[in-house]
């Protein structure tokens, strides 16, 4: 499969997943939606819904018009800009930056996992318990292990089987009020394991760094689990005025770097978080289901839409469902020839042949004639020179139209194998 293939399909799955974010973000504007419980499995469903657009893809072969030459030839062209292409990769280099860009996003994952892990080694274990956090354990029912620590600016909660919490050493100086608060929203992310939620998001960030649908689909969920652990906080504690105070107190504490754990807080999230529990907005249930409904089918349509739009390419000798002819059991050794009742054989994965050193070096150009049979499953059976040009650019040719996938020419409604002549031009300029 070719940097062409890698490149188009993941720019028609990008403009697929910009589609549904937009449209999914415009549906749940227009509806009010505001729950943050709702719409914390509202974004997380659109975000599993991009990620899985692949699943549900037609993968429809890329149909050329083939240029003939009395019904029985078929032309392509290397060379030109492809020439330069092949002389600077550009899509080779482009796929390489994603690559590389994926790979970083990946090990800056990977340490700061490191990183959790020294501050948890580094950190003093807080103990005994203070009274506010053994208070927050018994009104959550979770009990991780808690430290203080210097290096963060917020407390941090990771782990799984070990959670572990960490607040910034200035935590025990705080008031008890603020304390038993911050320690509850803490322990409620324990309870609800989002760490783990937290380092998948992490990990699709990393893939798709590129992509800001994504980035902003992910800021969402975490603004909605944020604002969602406030709701159960104060509903617990019963004291919004101390959660709101708290809040504030710790957006005044110096920030730490990032790291792959949810955050107490985060700067950009708290003019949202601080209004909403001032100002709590309540739906009627049937209008929250029925305002669900609508932008889930909003977006349903147009993930339909967009990968019947913007369909993806199968790669060659993958099975197609789009004007694809099955396979038969045609014998390949009695070859038609196109004309007549016979119909011509559609190319529909061609990639370009390269441009050999050789030949560049020798600013050779010219066009290569192939006899090209394809058998009743659109498959190239064989390729023979008829017209060589010499320098590797025949050798670089047939390897490339083995790998060429067709339509099958038709006879009286079946599929057909057949013979047929395919000019290659190779041109510099």
């Amino acid at each position: 499969m070719s940097a062409s293939w890698w490149l188009g399909n993941l720019a028609a799955y990008s403009i697929q997943v910009a589609l549904v974010v937009a449209v999914g973000g415009l549906a749940a504007a227009a509806l009010r939606l505001r729950q943050p419980r709702v719409m914390l499995a509202y974004w997380q469903a659109l975000l599993a819904a991009c990620l899985l657009l692949p699943l549900f893809e037609p993968w429809r072969p890329m149909l050329y018009t083939p240029a003939s030459n009395g019904g029985t030839s078929i032309s392509t062209q290397t060379g030109g800009a492809d020439s330069l292409v092949s002389a600077i990769p550009v899509r080779n280099w482009v796929l390489l930056v994603l690559g590389v860009g994926a790979g970083l996003g990946l090990l800056r994952l990977a340490v700061g996992i490191l990183r959790l892990r020294h501050y948890r080694r580094v950190a003093l274990c807080i103990a005994p318990l203070l009274r506010t956090l053994r208070d927050a354990q018994a009104l959550v029912g979770v009990a991780p292990a808690f430290y203080s620590s210097d290096r963060v600016g917020s407390p941090v909660t990771f782990g799984w089987l070990n959670p572990a919490v960490i607040f910034p050493r200035r935590f025990e100086g705080m008031d008890e009020g603020h304390q038993r608060a911050i320690a509850c929203h803490e322990l409620l992310h324990v309870a609800r394991r989002d760490w783990l939620m937290n380092l998948l998001e992490e990990l699709i960030l990393a893939l798709f760094w590129f992509h800001p649908a994504i980035w902003w689909v992910v800021r969402s969920i975490r603004l909605s689990r944020e604002q969602a652990v406030d709701s159960e906080v104060v509903a617990l504690t019963g004291a919004r005025k101390p959660y709101l105070h708290a809040l504030l107190e710790i957006a005044a504490m110096p920030q730490a770097v990032t790291l792959p754990a949810p955050l107490f807080l985060v700067e950009n999230q708290l003019a949202r978080r601080v209004a909403w529990l001032v100002k709590e907005v309540r739906m009627s249930k049937p209008r929250l289901i029925a305002s669900l409904v609508i932008a889930l089918a909003v977006v349903v349509a147009t993930g339909w839409w967009g990968v019947k739009t913007f369909w993806l390419i199968a790669p060659a000798g993958a099975p197609l469902s789009f004007n694809s002819v099955p396979a038969t059991s045609y014998d390949v050794g009695k070859l038609y020839t196109v004309g007549g009742d016979v119909s011509v054989p559609v190319p529909i994965y061609k990639p370009e042949p390269a441009y050999t050193h050789q030949a560049r070096a020798a600013k050779l150009q010219g066009t290569d004639v192939f006899m090209v049979a394809v058998d009743a499953s659109g498959n190239v059976a064989d390729v023979k020179v008829e017209r060589p040009l010499g320098k590797g650019l025949d050798e670089s040719a047939i390897e490339t139209l083995r790998t060429w996938k067709f339509q099958p020419a038709m006879r009286k409604g079946k599929p057909v194998a057949v013979r047929v002549m395919v000019e290659v031009n190779f041109r510099m300029f």
